[in-house]
């Protein structure tokens, strides 16, 4: 390929220098040897030489450390989770910096533990998450009510893998859209974000945590196993710390509080949301139940008591719809194919719609970033106009495409469904698309 020989140099001494010299340069002259034999017989038509890159800073990360790194940046100081793949990527990567930046890392006993934890670290006015698989989030479901009730900043990163029950648990799958969405014992509202690539993935990070504080309730992060442990190189720029904003939402200052004397932590409001304060202050002293509460937390089972809270909550939902992305599209914007993704089969479909374009068959895509609160009229401006729409998913029952047509009313024509545990690939699409 042309690589030079320095950095396996490099490789050679971090791997065997504990073992002393004689190893090392031991495996150096063998490095040496088979590198000249190479040159030597190498064809003179070989073409799979490798070219000097740009002089941009690159990055080798995966998407569990793309998310973990931007959930760090964003102020991230508690993790709480039980190991499972592939989720663990993401404790490791906090784990691993937690001394150099101050972050409690939990392995608890349990996912139950796990995310009760997190709610308590979200009560107390730290940013705080919960790292799973879906199998894993099954068993948070009931804390993530409480959160729900609580009006507490809590998020979630489930990377998908298949199932039922432990299924394939190192493979692809992207089964666990209708759980992020509708999981929970009662409504709650709840935003969910399934980014697609490492750079999508470390926007999430810091935005899940804005997301979280401003409208006080649940974010569920959905990565897979494909983009969660795929290595890929990318521009470092795109993870510049200076690019990280901290939004904090309604949260009260201590000279705020000085001034109230009548603190309601669920006040009733427009939006749903109301001005939290962080427990300690003499003027935020109030009650914290899992059962229906007034807007002074004390526990209250009238009918009028519990229709307005959870209209309240709701409410949240609603005003969380305008923070929500609208679906990027790639291709012509006139096209006899449209194809619709989330997640990480973009980069398969992508690759797809740039060889039928080479083809003179017309293709383009529409690629959903935000899944929740569904913004119907997003969709309907990118696929309002579509001629022929192909739904791509990792999923026997194609869930995007039935929430795409119960908000829309948009019938997908074809869907390319795997549930094999095995990510898409382009000759997989090419190979089912109809009339290909």
């Amino acid at each position: 390929t042309g690589l030079p020989l320095d950095p396996i140099y490099s490789v050679i001494g971090d791997n065997f220098g504990r073992k002393g010299p004689e190893v090392v340069e031991a495996n150096r002259l063998t490095a040496e040897d088979a590198y000249t034999f190479i040159r030597e017989h190498l064809p003179e038509d070989f073409a799979w030489r490798l070219q000097p890159g740009p002089d941009a800073r690159r990055l080798s990360i995966n998407g569990s450390e793309a998310f973990a790194m931007g959930a760090l940046m964003g102020g991230c100081k508690f993790v709480a989770g039980y190991p499972m793949t592939p989720a663990t990527a993401v404790m490791e990567y906090m784990a691993r910096h937690a001394k150099d930046w101050g972050i409690v890392v939990k392995h608890a006993e349990s996912e139950v533990a796990a995310a009760n934890m997190v709610v308590g670290a979200a009560h107390m006015g730290v940013r705080a998450m919960a790292p799973t698989s879906g199998g894993g989030y099954d068993l948070m479901t009931e804390a993530m009510s409480l959160a729900g009730l609580l009006e507490e900043p809590v998020v979630v990163y489930v990377a998908q893998r298949p199932g039922p029950a432990t299924g394939l648990a190192t493979r692809q799958a992207q089964g666990d859209l209708m759980l992020a969405h509708f999981s929970s014992h009662g409504e709650l509202p709840r935003v969910v974000l399934a980014p697609h690539t490492p750079e999508e993935l470390f926007t999430a990070g810091y935005r899940a945590f804005n997301l979280a504080e401003k409208y006080q309730c649940l974010v569920i992060v959905l990565s897979d196993q494909y983009i969660a442990s795929s290595y890929q190189t990318v521009d470092a720029s795109a993870f510049d710390p200076a690019q990280v904003q901290i939004e904090r939402g309604k949260l009260l200052t201590a000279a705020e509080l000085d001034q109230m004397t009548d603190y309601k932590r669920y006040a009733d409001t427009p939006d749903g949301v109301s001005p939290r304060a962080l427990p300690g202050h003499p003027h935020a002293v109030y009650f914290a139940t899992s059962d229906m509460h007034r807007q002074d937390g004390h526990i209250d089972e009238r009918a009028e008591v519990t229709q307005a809270k959870l209209a309240k909550i709701m409410r949240k939902q609603d005003a969380a719809r305008d923070d929500m992305r609208p679906p990027v599209r790639y291709g012509p914007d006139q096209a006899e194919r449209t194809f619709v993704t989330w997640g990480s089969t973009h980069g398969a479909v992508r690759e797809v719609v740039d060889i039928l374009n080479a083809q003179g068959r017309s293709a383009n895509m529409v690629t959903f970033v935000d899944l929740w609160p569904f913004d119907a009229d997003a969709a309907l401006q990118a696929l309002g106009d579509a001629k022929r729409i192909i739904d791509v998913e990792g999923n026997v029952t194609g869930q995007f495409a039935f929430l795409l047509r119960a908000h829309t009313g948009i019938q997908c024509h074809e869907r390319i469904l795997r549930f094999d545990g095995r990510p898409f690939t382009t000759d997989y699409i090419l190979r089912h698309l109809e009339g290909h």
